[in-house]
């Protein structure tokens, strides 16, 4: 039946990863295939020899060719069903000497449909056992198999009602193109990454600027370098069909002599500058070496191959220029939870704003919620396989970034009914607000404390973070009746409300309770509900709700930018790190390194998302910037590393569960600066700053070193009012 070469019509099956089946039917029609049935998984077409040739030479998109040859039927009324021997009886009912000679090595590849029970393993052996006795009952020799590098690959299909045995005409997968030979973690596979550069119509966009700034082994550069050079992925593979009885090798040799040539003349064209950008330095060179044994040595020149962290992207020169960036970022197994991952995405796609307004992106993320933060202008949707997990792609035009102003820019004094006694309070507030209006604009200032306790009828302190608000009330004296005190506060948000114009769901509560004698916080809201806020370059995650703090304290917002424009080319350390606000301005500001050290986990972790959503990263082998949690104390004296910045605001007092002993400012405050004073350099600057109201720098100090006050600089406008709220030094070693 296979033996004549006219043509004539055999069925034969494309096979794919879920997902993908409807832009595999386009690319198999653009080959020329016609009437094809699409089931899940699967390609049915009816068509000659040269059709499922070419579908093997050029699919980008397939994962395997079969045909069937040979359809086993079972009567499976009993329920005690024997699929191993089933199988077995299948391919000895047929003669295989038919397809291939005895001389030839085979291997079987076994796929049982759901709900079907049978040990896979000895069923294959069963299928195996088959065609070896179906050869000798024909030609008295028995084939050998070689699972590694078989000359014949028999698929075979157990299913409800039949076993289908099929001939792999493309041997091992076709995703397998032959020129990766170099892994990195979590790689895509090459028929995807073509898939996903198809759906986001690379051919089509035909751009000057390919950018992968995660690129990994190099996959999506080469897919895309053999999409643009008309390069078939099957040139430089082994196929399945060189054993078959049936093989046309004139049929095949004139394919692929057709397939060469195309190729030739495609390489003539102008082909866009390529970038191919990791962080890691084992990525690029694998993407290097993967390019090499793809064949397009010739062009690695066009190719701009770096070791590069996002953060430090080069001017790409776009004006008047096409771009499409795509990219398989690490999610997930790097970043650990959700959370961060979601941070990862939110600065991605900052950074893409910022580069590529307006330019085509494809962008892979592991769960659909990191899709999503993706700022992509009416995105497509794309959820495949990738072996066993599931992917999201999200593709479509990258949205402009939006300049966001300050709230007090655009706030302006409301009219609104006056509040039966909160007059006083209401005034004072709009006047706040028109006082720190013009300096907020000035110096582009978005969060800010807009109230604090001015009036003592109103105990509270407001805080405006963007545009939302965080309400403090102070514990009331024991001598005010809790009823009057519960009444005041309320009049004083439906003042707050009035006068900044915001809605309830833009005001966060933190009240103080007493509970059993004790003063606490009642957490108002379970869900953590962090957003964003913007100070200086920095894009810093608060948190209104969760937390006694929200992330960020605005009272030491002046020496966070003093720091910022300081850290250029500096190796900067952050003693009580919190949540690192001051080492991501550092950092931002062109530190060389950062090194933040803090006893708590949960805000380490909240650390590293700040700087993803900078665009940072944090893990990196160069260790440019550290995280430790660890006792201040402790990791002083444990390392001898130098610094040429520092920044150290310790709580007041401590006594953590990690920490043996307890911690008192006041007490302590001479041998923390001593042993940090060690790790500065000679021309080094430590800024040293503390909230206790009381405190009073040691006299030894000032011996030891020079000393000048700067309270008054790191003193917003904001805080003008209440100047105890923090005092702040700045220490440098004496002139030898």
């Amino acid at each position: 039946m296979f033996m004549n070469s006219k043509p004539r019509l055999s069925t034969y099956w494309v096979t794919c990863a879920d997902g993908l089946e409807t832009l595999l039917q386009e690319e198999i029609e653009g080959l020329g295939v016609q009437n094809i049935e699409r089931l899940p998984g699967r390609l049915v077409f009816k068509g000659t020899l040269e059709d499922a040739y070419r579908v093997c030479m050029w699919s980008r998109l397939a994962s395997r060719v079969l045909t069937p040859i040979h359809t086993h039927e079972i009567e499976f009324s009993h329920d005690a069903r024997d699929v191993a021997e089933e199988l077995y009886e299948g391919a000895n009912s047929f003669d295989w000497s038919l397809i291939f000679a005895p001389q030839s090595t085979f291997a079987v590849r076994l796929h049982i449909e759901r709900e079907i029970k049978v040990n896979s393993q000895f069923a294959t052996l069963r299928v195996k056992d088959g065609v070896v006795d179906s050869f000798m009952e024909a030609v008295g020799k028995r084939p050998s198999i070689d699972i590694k590098q078989p000359e014949i690959t028999l698929y075979v299909l157990a299913g409800k009602t039949e076993h289908t045995f099929c001939l792999d005409l493309s041997g091992d997968s076709l995703h397998k193109r032959g020129y990766r030979l170099y892994m990195t973690d979590a790689p895509i596979k090459e028929n995807l990454a073509a898939a996903i550069l198809r759906r986001a119509k690379l051919h089509e966009q035909n751009p000057d600027i390919f950018l992968d700034p995660m690129c990994g082994s190099g996959t999506f550069i080469i897919e895309a370098l053999m999409m643009l050079t008309d390069r078939a992925p099957g040139l430089v593979r082994r196929f399945g069909f060189n054993g078959w009885n049936g093989h046309n090798h004139e049929l095949w040799m004139s394919i692929k002599g057709e397939a060469a040539e195309r190729h030739k003349v495609a390489l003539e064209k102008p082909l866009p500058k390529f970038y191919a950008f990791d962080a890691d330095w084992e990525a690029v060179k694998a993407t290097k070496q993967n390019i090499r044994a793809a064949g397009f040595e010739s062009l690695l020149d066009q190719i701009q191959i770096e070791e590069r962290t996002l953060a430090d992207w080069p001017d790409f020169q776009t004006e008047g220029k096409k771009s499409f960036i795509v990219t398989n970022p690490p999610y997930g197994e790097r970043l650990g939870d959700r959370g961060s991952s979601r941070s990862f995405y939110l600065g991605l796609s900052a950074l893409l704003q910022k580069h590529f307004p307006n330019q085509m992106t494809a962008i892979i993320a592991a769960q659909i919620e990191q899709a999503d933060v993706l700022a992509i202008q009416e995105p497509l949707t794309l959820r495949l396989m990738n072996g066993k997990l599931p992917i999201y792609i999200r593709s479509g035009l990258i949205k402009p970034a939006t300049v966001s102003k300050p709230f007090l820019e655009t706030w302006q004094p409301q009219q609104f009914e006056k509040i039966e006694g909160a007059e006083d309070f209401t005034n004072r507030l709009q006047k706040n607000m028109q006082n720190l209006k013009k300096w907020a604009v000035k110096e582009n200032i978005y969060c800010l404390r807009i109230y604090d306790a001015d009036l003592p009828d109103f105990n509270v302190a407001v805080d405006l973070y963007g545009d939302r608000l965080h309400v403090q009330e102070y514990a009331p004296p024991k001598t005010i009746d809790p009823e009057k005190a519960k009444k005041r506060f309320n009049l004083a948000l439906a003042s707050i409300r009035a006068v900044t114009g915001l809605g309830r769901d833009a005001i966060f509560i933190k009240t103080r309770a007493r509970q059993e004698g004790k003063t606490q916080y009642t957490k108002q809201s379970t869900a953590s509900k962090r957003f964003i806020v913007q100070e200086g370059k920095a894009k810093i995650l608060v948190n209104l709700t969760d937390y006694l703090d929200t992330g960020l304290f605005l009272d030491h917002r002046q020496i966070r930018l003093r720091i910022a424009a300081e850290a250029k080319g500096k190796h900067f350390l952050n003693l009580y790190s919190y949540t690192s606000t001051a080492s991501l301005h550092a950092a931002l500001g062109g530190a060389a390194s950062t090194t933040s050290v803090d006893l708590s986990n949960t805000y380490l972790n909240w650390s590293k998302e700040n700087y993803v959503l900078n665009g940072l990263t944090v893990d990196h082998a160069d260790q440019q910037h550290q995280f430790f949690s660890s006792d201040c104390f402790e990791w002083l004296k444990e390392g001898h590393e130098q610094y040429d910045l520092i920044f150290i605001d310790p709580p007041t007092f401590s006594n953590s569960k990690k920490f043996h002993g307890t911690f008192d400012i006041q007490r302590d405050h001479l041998s923390l600066i001593k042993r940090a004073m060690n790790r500065l350099t000679t021309g080094g600057t430590l800024y040293f700053s503390n909230n206790y109201r009381g405190f009073e720098l040691d006299d030894e100090i000032k011996a030891f070193y020079d000393i000048e006050e700067l309270t008054n600089e790191t003193i917003g406008l904001d805080f003008k009012r209440n100047t105890k709220i923090h005092r702040s030094w700045k220490i440098q070693h004496l002139p030898s």
